[in-house]
């Protein structure tokens, strides 16, 4: 069920953005989250952001599937995903929500591919 939790987060993570995506393409049921932007650089950070999540959601998803049918503790697998749902928030804000914050995109990008590294390597000594 700990898979389930993040992959019901990320979910939900997903449909937001979608709404902001929505949103800054002029549907008036979403202005509430057209939020200071009127240009066509918002409205492309706001689909990359989208997209990035999910490019990235479904493999961490599969791993922490994995690595919880194969017994990890579940306070590893909450752990890492944790910080991958809080890597996907940062980086979805920054891009979604705002012109430019680095300190975001950098510790969004360490928070996606650290937990995503660390999952793969549990797996593959799984495997051995």
């Amino acid at each position: 069920m700990i898979t389930a939790l993040y992959a019901s987060l990320l979910a939900l993570w997903l449909v937001f953005l979608s709404f902001r995506v929505i949103a800054l393409r002029g549907s008036p049921v979403f202005a509430f989250l057209n939020i200071n932007t009127d240009d066509e650089e918002m409205l492309q950070r706001a689909i990359r952001a989208h997209g990035n999540l999910t490019e990235y959601a479904p493999m961490m998803v599969i791993l922490l599937y994995l690595l919880e049918t194969n017994g990890t503790d579940p306070g590893t697998l909450h752990g890492i995903g944790l910080a991958f749902l809080i890597g996907r928030l940062m980086h979805g804000i920054c891009f979604g929500f705002m012109k430019s914050s680095m300190p975001l995109r950098i510790g969004g990008t360490a928070l996606t591919l650290t937990p995503l590294l660390v999952a793969a390597l549990m797996l593959v000594s799984i495997a051995l």
